[in-house]
């Protein structure tokens, strides 16, 4: 009973405490002494907390920074990023540690804070059974073992995400870019008795095109999306009876693909790619385009699961890639070297669209399509071909290491709260638990561990919500950094910085200049022109004045009309 009384009387005067702290932000010219006789708690503990220090409440020692909840949600946190191959260093803790004491701290003293120790990194990391590794470059001797490893992660990850979620073949897809040269075929095999070399002149067009193509493992395949160098699209191509209605063409400047042009085709996608079951998998490659903020938000409203490959593998594991590519290309050259061979001298994008889709007829059949998935070893899933060509190459054949575990998801909060916020509800109901005897225990108990798990999910979150603001940061600063002027600073040599900067900086100065020059010049002009015309108006009356052609001056004003005689 003696113990509980305490217990009560101490969360009791940590009520007091947080309240204390409530007037003194509300009220910043307030005596701190002053404000602790009001509330008749210890003036040194008001001074504490106020200054940022935590209660000792979950504190696991007297010399840890964060509480118990705060090191659980960083560890969640590390975690996270170790699954999706975000490299952790020692810093990284540090500074996200600094981060949750800063957001913890009052409003007033957010700049004020102590953060943790040399050593407190170090600790946490013996504490939670972290272990510091060097991170390598793949030595190219290696490559072959690296490469088992990664695929062996690869399709174990691919076969949860199948199972989770149930997904048909009708729905895993392969998405994936192949470019063209509108108009360079390929050497043709030909039935002749003769030996010597046979030639054939062909007009070549090294302008590019790309197709964005995407195929399912039930033998399905969208329209093609085509991407043509330009910057306007032409009246003439439409005009190509060959094309299909649902065909989709854009232009770019280089002729390949980009973020916004990558988005378009996910739209497309989603317009063609009916969903047979309530998840779609799109397996894709590394490129930057595929994983932007954007992208990934549209897939996530239309229940699409991006899954990327391992770099530099895709040519080992992309069903387009492994198998339907190479018929593409190859029923392109040939349609080229007919073309030619019909008297056509020169193959332009127009060409090139009429073609395009018995091209693609012929590649993509559904038996095709199968055999790609089937061959990658994604449907029927059996990776294991794939694994024992990787092993056969590999010198040396590393222990695969096991599956990434599933980073931890996220919940969607319908009311925003900052941490010290639930803090103060946590201590508030905490309090409350303690003073009513009436409550049942196992309640009172499972109270207790919402309120653990709220301070751990808020802790993360704030996590969350830093990196989101740093991936929005930088992409608007890399979006200001396209945008700037990009012009020739000088020719060859060697420049340092400082130079380099102060050359700016005279270019831009220059250019004020000219301009001011400019605006002065017109100004001049335009002066000239009046002083001109005044001067040509005066002469003009002296003449007439000594004409007397000048009527007399009529000058109206309150006391009547008044004639002047002019001349």
């Amino acid at each position: 009973m003696g113990t509980t009384s305490v217990q009560a009387t101490q969360s009791e005067v940590e009520l007091r405490v947080e309240e204390a702290i409530e007037y003194l932000e509300g009220n910043p010219d307030a005596k701190l002494a002053t404000v602790a006789r009001l509330f008749e708690i210890p003036r040194s503990r008001l001074r504490r907390r106020f200054n940022g220090c935590s209660t000792k409440k979950g504190r696991p020692a007297t010399n840890t920074k964060l509480s118990r909840e705060e090191e659980v949600a960083l560890s969640h946190y590390i975690d996270r990023l170790d699954a999706i191959n975000f490299a952790v260093r020692a810093e990284f803790i540090t500074d996200a540690a600094n981060y949750i004491i800063k957001e913890r701290s009052p409003s007033s003293l957010a700049g004020q804070f102590e953060p943790v120790g040399k050593l407190w990194t170090t600790r946490f990391i013996q504490r939670h059974g972290y272990s510091k590794c060097l991170q390598k470059k793949l030595d190219s001797n290696r490559q072959a073992s690296e490469d088992v490893t990664r695929v062996l992660q690869y399709y174990q990850q691919l076969q949860a995400v199948i199972e989770a979620h149930g997904i048909p073949p009708d729905d895993i897809w392969n998405m994936d870019e192949t470019g063209f040269r509108i108009g360079i075929g390929k050497d043709q095999l030909i039935v002749t008795k003769r030996k010597r070399a046979h030639l054939f002149s062909m007009p070549e067009n090294r302008e590019s095109a790309t197709a964005i193509e995407g195929i399912s493992a039930a033998g399905r395949h969208l329209p093609a999306f085509l991407i043509l160098t330009g910057q306007k699209h032409m009246e003439r191509w439409y005009h190509t009876k060959e094309l299909d209605n649902n065909t989709k063409i854009t232009v770019s400047s280089s002729g390949y693909s980009n973020d916004e042009i990558s988005l378009g085709w996910l739209k497309h996608f989603i317009e063609f790619a009916t969903p047979m079951s309530s998840k779609r998998l799109l397996i894709l490659d590394g490129h930057g385009s595929h994983h932007t903020i954007e992208f990934i938000e549209l897939c996530e409203k239309h229940d699409i699961i991006p899954f990327g490959m391992p770099p530099n593998l895709t040519h080992i594991l992309q069903p387009l890639d492994v198998v339907v590519f190479q018929p593409l290309k190859h029923y392109h050259a040939k349609a080229i070297d007919l073309m030619a061979r019909d008297g056509i001298t020169q193959i332009t994008k127009l060409e090139f669209l009429r073609c395009i889709e018995s091209v693609r007829k012929q590649a993509f059949k559904p038996s095709t399509i199968i055999s790609a998935f089937n061959k990658t070893g994604i449907y029927p899933f059996n990776p294991q071909p794939i694994i024992q060509d990787l092993t056969e190459r590999a010198a040396v054949l590393r222990t695969p290491s096991p599956a990434a575990t599933e980073p931890h998801g996220s919940s969607d909060f319908e009311t925003p709260m900052t941490l010290r916020q639930i803090n103060k509800v946590a201590d508030k109901l905490d309090y409350t638990l303690q003073q009513d005897d009436s409550i049942d225990p196992e309640f009172s108990y499972n109270i207790g561990r919402f309120i653990r798990g709220s301070l751990i999910a808020a802790t993360e979150l704030i996590q969350t919500k830093r990196d989101l603001g740093r991936t929005k940061k930088a992409e608007l600063i890399s979006q200001r950094c396209r945008a700037m002027k990009n012009r020739p600073l000088k020719t060859g040599g060697i420049i340092s910085v400082a130079n380099a900067r102060e050359m700016v900086r005279q270019k831009a100065f220059d250019e004020v200049d000219k301009a001011r020059r400019v605006i002065e010049a017109a100004d001049k002009k335009r002066h000239n022109l009046v002083k001109k015309a005044y001067f040509e108006t005066a002469k003009k009356a002296r003449r007439w004045r000594r004409e007397s052609l000048l009527e007399p001056l009529e000058i109206w004003d309150k006391k009547g009309v008044h004639r002047v005689r002019r001349g």
